[in-house]
């Protein structure tokens, strides 16, 4: 979970295991309850760790982070 704080501010992509795509900037991760609240165009979203399968940096392309 710690080198997911050095992303934060930066804009992502998170599939998670069910297909669906979020795409916003990492707001902060939350340990306590095991996810990151990702920050979209529509508010605040929370996403727990155990539905992402991957996760993409949007600023370098198509970089795996997760």
């Amino acid at each position: 979970m710690e080198h997911l704080r050095r992303y934060q501010g930066e804009p992502v992509e998170v599939i998670d295991r069910n297909g669906w795509v979020h795409r916003g900037v990492i707001e902060w991760v939350d340990p306590v309850r095991g996810g990151m609240f990702l920050r979209t165009g529509f508010g605040r979203r929370f996403i727990p760790f155990f539905l992402i399968v991957a996760l993409f940096l949007l600023r370098f392309g198509r970089r795996r982070v997760f």
